[in-house]
């Protein structure tokens, strides 16, 4: 009998989910780590940007024995962008993400929820030339992992970039789960406003409204701004759209990652070990904030090199995979980052269906 794989995956989201999932089925001793109790409440908007996407999503659930058909809590195929109402080409889901990560990997599977030390643990043994100087902290903590998995999402705690820099493409985000009174056929759609172009950004500004059901909504912004100004401004719109006849559920702030995938650490060998990341903390999102898919798909090729080939080899050919299959969205980013009007007009049509006259609206007011 060979020598059991230790996998540590730090980030028990979407994508670590995914993988604790998948990998679990392997003789491996994994560690799962993350510092939330409810785990995917902060975005459940799934956009299927062709139906291959869609088609993979429910073919890697199903590998898992889970239908994606069980987490779905609305179709949303109504768009309002500023005030008009567009009708999007693409498959627009409300995913109840809380319940489908929980099933997953139910929280009682979470080896240690304490984030913040773990952060700390896993920046201090990775220096910026890629060796490793330390496994933890304390010498009672002694556990050496084989394999480590970044699926941190927007901490990217396993990035080897500047520390001072790991964050400066990403945008801010505040979000409000709310109930609203009198909920109506009216509301029953996505809203999209206030739409932000800022040059030299990677990401779009925006501020939406999200029909979850029940009376319930999803409303969140983001912005450059800090988080006071996104809590202040958010409190404001949610006002003027829902007046005074509203309950606020919960609130809670985040950041998207704008950072590009091909400059992002995706995965390398230091010595034996093997270290890698999926989803968002390697960049993998649009520039709109859309991730979910990618978390996914991203999770589950990495799992199966893994089983399927050795360590080293694995990995190599999921960098490689990696930045061919997503090149598009590094594309996307750069275009937005460099104020391209054609393909930034391109990316609104292509995701929210909007004609080319109200992008020119949209970009002249961005401008302003």
């Amino acid at each position: 009998m060979g020598v059991i794989m230790q996998v540590s995956i730090i980030g028990a989201g979407l994508a670590g989910s995914i993988v604790y999932r998948l990998l679990s089925k392997q003789d491996y001793h994994i560690d799962i780590y993350d510092h939330l109790l409810v785990r995917g409440c902060k975005s459940m908007n799934f956009i299927f940007s062709n139906k291959n996407e869609l088609l993979i999503t429910k073919k890697i659930l199903k590998t898992v024995n889970l239908d994606i058909n069980d987490y779905i809590i609305n179709e949303v195929k109504d768009i309002n962008v500023g005030g008009d109402d567009y009708y999007p080409n693409k498959k627009f889901y409300v995913i109840n993400k809380s319940k489908l990560i929980e099933d997953l990997v139910p929280r009682t599977m979470i080896t240690n929820r304490e984030f913040n030390p773990i952060i700390k643990r896993y920046m201090t043994k990775v220096s910026s030339n890629g060796t490793l100087a330390r496994e933890f902290v304390e010498e009672t903590e002694t556990k050496f992992y084989d394999l480590i998995i970044d699926a941190s999402g927007n901490a990217k705690v396993l990035q080897l970039e500047d520390v001072n820099a790991k964050y400066k493409n990403d945008i801010r985000t505040c979000q409000f789960l709310i109930y609203y009174n009198n909920s109506s056929e009216d509301f029953n759609k996505l809203f999209i406003d206030e739409i932000k172009i800022h040059k030299g950004k990677p990401m779009i500004g925006h501020t939406w409204i999200v029909p979850v059901g029940d009376g319930l909504y999803h409303v969140g912004c983001a912005y450059y701004k800090n988080d006071h100004e996104l809590w202040e401004f958010l409190n404001k719109y949610v006002k003027k759209m829902f007046g005074n006849d509203y309950t606020k559920v919960c609130e809670c702030y985040s950041r998207i990652n704008g950072n590009l995938i091909s400059e992002s650490f995706i995965g390398r060998m230091h010595g034996k070990r093997g270290i890698a990341g999926v989803g968002e903390s390697i960049g993998l999102t649009t520039p709109l904030g859309h991730g979910n898919i990618y978390a996914i798909h991203s999770a589950y090729v990495l799992s199966k090199l893994i089983i399927h080939y050795e360590l080293n080899k694995a990995i190599l050919k999921y960098k490689k995979y990696v930045v061919k299959k997503f090149r598009k969205l590094d594309e996307d980013k750069k275009s937005v980052k460099s104020f391209n009007l054609l393909r930034i007009k391109k990316l609104l049509k292509e995701y929210y269906n909007i004609p080319t006259y109200e992008s020119i609206k949209i970009m002249v007011k961005s401008l302003c």
